[in-house]
């Protein structure tokens, strides 16, 4: 089984040891970034699976930051926990292709939620391994 692995991006000390110790003790594995550009080359590796996305980092709104990442990984699932709650905000985070939007302060039930139905949505958009062999054509003895 894929090891399932998160980045955590916030500028806030608290916020990422808080979000950190939850999701390391429940069996994924976490990286942290507290800056865009730290980010953007862990997502470049291609290890990360989903993100949990403070809403402004290193003075960066999220919703300039998700279409960046999308680019770089179309798959990538994003969560988005803000304090701002306007129409317009969570429309251009819903519009660059987030996944999820929480509202701070952060509920870690919530969050937990939105991760596991992110992971089964990339679960569920993988190609399935093991009906490839049915589909190779292979001779058949008479």
């Amino acid at each position: 089984m894929k090891t399932k692995v998160i980045l955590i991006a916030f500028e806030n000390d608290l916020d990422i040891k808080y979000l950190l110790n939850y999701f390391d003790g429940n069996g994924y594995k976490v990286e942290v970034s507290k800056s865009v550009s730290d980010a953007i080359r862990k997502i470049r590796k291609g290890k990360i699976d989903v993100i949990v996305l403070d809403d402004e980092i290193e003075g960066v709104k999220a919703c300039d930051i998700v279409p960046l990442f999308k680019r770089i990984n179309e798959k990538i699932q994003i969560i988005v926990v803000s304090g701002e709650e306007s129409f317009g905000f969570v429309k251009s985070l819903r519009d660059a292709g987030i996944f999820y939007h929480a509202l701070k302060p952060i509920d870690l039930e919530e969050i937990q939620s939105a991760v596991k139905c992110a992971f089964e949505k990339i679960r569920r958009e993988s190609p399935k391994e093991w009906y490839v062999p049915f589909f190779i054509p292979r001779r058949v003895p008479v």
